[in-house]
Formats: structure tokens, sequence, C-alpha cells
């Protein structure tokens, strides 16, 4: 990492930081090979829930299905955050579309006309471009009957367009790239944490993604558009019914209707009028 480029200001993130049990304990790292698996290692060694690790760069960054993630020092935020649900397993992948909920909430505080929208299961888009990515892994050992959860979070905000690989400049952005102005990252990392904390504790209630479906339709970058989605068995093509309320997708295809649990959504073009 260079020298002149800026670390996170640890107190004007303290400041910022409402939330009571999530964003702390907080681990700061100048250069990691990946935040999840930093926290995945420490969930093993007993690491509370609600530790943040946060790295100026990542070397092995990595997306879904083990993709690299490019992560350019000094510029956005490479965060994993560690949660120990009392939820049955079954629900800990429901915490995709939390996180991208609370995600956005972050965002809309510091910017509140951002057009920003939401693609299942785990991504924020913005302007028909990926602003942000979000994995989550489990760590192998539960403790006693409660299931781990590392919830990683890429989010492009002050890199602009020639710090993208030539690959990623049609389809990625950042929010200086598509606001034209800087965003305070320490801000957003606190913000962050004080969303997802009420949403958790709902959710933790309710195990059910329920009473949170409603803002994801508001905003769901898959609605009234073609999108094809790509699994192990094959590709399907449809349109959007909606989801269950675990998270599943309910797609309308030209064979009926298929229950999607997981794979990669290939959005379409919007139609023009």
């Amino acid at each position: 990492m260079s020298d002149s480029s800026p670390l996170l200001d640890q107190e004007l993130y303290f400041a910022h930081l409402q939330a009571s049990s999530l964003g702390l304990p907080l681990r700061l790292f100048p250069s990691l090979d990946s935040t999840n698996q930093y926290l995945l290692e420490q969930a093993d060694r007993g690491a509370p829930e609600g530790m943040l690790a946060v790295a100026e760069e990542q070397t092995a960054g990595r997306g879904r299905n083990r993709r690299l993630w490019h992560s350019p020092p000094g510029k956005n935020l490479y965060f994993s955050l560690l949660l120990w649900p009392k939820v049955p397993p079954v629900c800990l992948p429901q915490l995709a579309m939390l996180t991208a909920l609370a995600l956005r909430q972050a965002i809309l505080r510091q910017a509140p006309s951002v057009p920003l929208q939401l693609k299942w299961p785990n991504d924020l888009w913005l302007g028909e471009r990926k602003l942000s990515g979000i994995l989550c892994e489990c760590p192998p050992e539960p403790r006693g009957n409660t299931r781990g959860i590392v919830l990683g979070v890429g989010l492009n905000v002050n890199a602009q367009k020639e710090d993208f690989p030539p690959e990623l400049r049609e389809t990625a952005t950042s929010l200086l790239w598509h606001q034209g102005r800087p965003f305070s990252r320490e801000r957003l990392l606190a913000e962050f944490c004080n969303a997802l904390e009420p949403l958790y504790r709902q959710w933790c209630s309710a195990d059910s993604l329920a009473p949170f479906l409603p803002q994801w339709r508001e905003n769901d970058l898959l609605a009234r558009r073609p999108f094809a989605v790509e699994r192990p068995r094959g590709r399907v093509e449809g349109i959007l019914l909606g989801y269950t309320d675990q998270g599943l997708m309910l797609m309308k295809t030209p064979q009926g209707v298929e229950l999607i649990s997981a794979g990669d959504v290939h959005v379409r073009p919007l139609p023009h009028d």
C-alpha cells in the first residue's frame, strides 16, 4: 500500500457510531489478504459478535463463487462483520439480503437522493452498474448450538473511473464517480452498523425476511424486466414473480414457475419506449 493513501480515521468512525453491539471491537489493517478470512479465523478463536475488520486494501479479496474483488487502496470500503445469531442455520443465507438493505440505508443517510437499487441476492446497483457486493461465509465450527456468520462487504466509494481495470469500467461504478463528489468512508462504515443493528435484532426475532420484503420490492433492480440466472444445472430465463419469506426467488419462465435458491443473475438492458 502506498504511504500516500489515506487511512481511515478511527476517531471519526467512532464519532458516527451509534450501534451498541455491532462494529465493536474494530480491527483496522493497512493491507490484508481478505477481511472475511481474517474474521473466519478469529471466530474459531472465540471472537465476539460485532467484531468488525476493515482493510485499506485486500490482496486476495473475493466475491461470490471465489471471484476476485478489485480492491485499490485508500479509495473504497472493504470490511467484514462477525455475527452469532441464535437462529436455525437454515436461516443464515437470509442475512445477505438484510446486509444489502442496511448498506443501502447507510448510503442514503449521507446522500438521500442516490438512486440505489437492490439486486438479488446481495448486490447494490447504481445507474445500471454494480456499486457493491456482499459475501457471507460461515466459520467451520459452531459455538455450542450457535452457528456464526461473517458478512463481507466491498463498497466502491471514492474510486474514480481510472481506478478500475478496463474490463470493469462499463459494468462497475462508485459513489464518487456517479455523484461527482467524495464521500466519508468513516461515516458510511459507522452508518452501516447503525442501520444493520435494528434490522438484525428484528430479523433474529422473526426468523424470516417477511418484515423486510416490502422495502426490497420497492427498490428491486429485477422488477419488471427480463433476466437470466446461471445455475450449476443450467441457465434459466424469465421474469420476477417475487420472493419467499426465506429469501428464495420465484421466477416465471417459459417452462413454468421456478424456485431459485442461488445462482448468478444476469440483467438484460431495459427496453426502450
